[in-house]
């Protein structure tokens, strides 16, 4: 059961983000009092109440039995005004801390953009690969480097020889995976000297899952490896293979035939492989795929290794000084 605190805090972060990638308008109805309720498993009564606070905060309008609205937003030099408050907010808390503007932008760059700093990502199947490097590239501007684990590893490492991997992690600097890796990687990284992230997904996803599956019965995943399809027939469905179907999109006969008014769970690397001419409802979107959780552990971390305070073991690579990131390239995956 989500408490009001945390379903006003959803509700907002979902509007201000969908409103800053324009993926929401002003103008756009929202979803109904009872939608939300059904969504987050919570009284309709507090959905009502945490609308009312968007009302008053200025993000929504509403318009009686008509429902809620997005409300216009002002925009600043470009800059929606959600944003310039934020921002103002920001440099208010530094101000109560004794940091002037100078020297909170200086502290942010330094804490932030000192080095573009190298991950190794770690996992077996390339949707979970695809979907998490994306976000920690573009999201925080690290330099990802995709480690294929492989296909039969068992977690428990149980017959595997792990000196290629560390091999491949040397120039790390630090080191990132799913839960489904966690406890082999956790060995691994404690050797190697290596920081280590294990990454979840956003819980937004997870609910979205989850409440198709209660409402429709069934979920088809769209995938490029069959192994992610079984992850999910796991995680949301107890294996059972009537209730998650699974197909692959490199076979094209199956994609076809899919009903494209149906939503699927269609991953970023499906994606990629279709090439963006399939046009399929989504059980959710792309993006974020990572938590809000696994995105402050990795801010932390990245700041502490800007800072200095937590360089790996072996001195690590010292990064690109020259300046803030700039796009991530592709990158070789290496393949153990």
């Amino acid at each position: 059961m989500t408490g009001p605190a945390a379903l006003l805090g959803r509700l907002r972060d979902r509007l201000v983000s969908g409103l800053h990638r324009g993926r929401v308008h002003p103008g756009d109805r929202l979803m109904s009092v009872r939608g939300v309720a059904d969504e987050f498993g919570v009284n309709p009564r507090a959905v009502m109440d945490a609308y009312r606070v968007l009302e008053a905060e200025g993000l929504i309008e509403i318009r009686g039995r008509s429902g809620a609205y997005v409300a216009q937003q002002e925009r600043l030099g470009g800059v929606l005004s959600e944003t310039s408050r934020w921002l103002a907010g920001v440099v208010a808390d530094g101000w109560m801390r004794h940091l002037a503007l100078p020297q909170l932008v200086d502290l942010f760059a330094r804490a932030t953009m000192s080095r573009r700093l190298r991950c190794a990502f770690v996992e077996s199947t390339e949707d979970h690969m695809v979907a998490f490097t994306a976000e920690l590239e573009t999201g925080f501007g690290l330099h990802c480097e995709a480690v294929h684990l492989p296909g039969a590893l068992d977690d428990a490492g149980e017959h595997f020889d792990a000196s290629g991997l560390q091999a491949a992690l040397a120039v790390a600097d630090f080191v990132a995976t799913t839960v489904f890796h966690g406890a082999l990687m956790r060995q691994v990284c404690e050797k190697a000297g290596k920081p280590l992230v294990v990454v979840s997904a956003t819980s937004d996803l997870v609910r979205s899952v989850e409440n198709h599956l209660r409402t429709k019965g069934t979920l088809t995943v769209v995938c490029v490896d069959p192994r992610f399809g079984e992850r999910i027939r796991l995680v949301y469905a107890g294996n059972q293979h009537d209730v998650v179907r699974v197909v692959l999109a490199h076979d094209a006969w199956e994609v076809a035939q899919l009903d494209p008014q149906e939503p699927v769970l269609l991953t970023r690397a499906a994606r990629r492989r279709l090439l963006d001419d399939v046009h399929l409802a989504l059980v959710a979107p792309h993006s974020p795929t990572l938590s809000v959780e696994s995105a402050r552990e990795v801010a932390e971390l990245i700041i502490r290794l800007n800072l200095g305070h937590d360089r790996p073991a072996d001195g690590g690579p010292t990064g690109d000084r020259s300046g803030p990131p700039t796009a991530p390239a592709a990158r070789p995956r290496v393949r153990l």
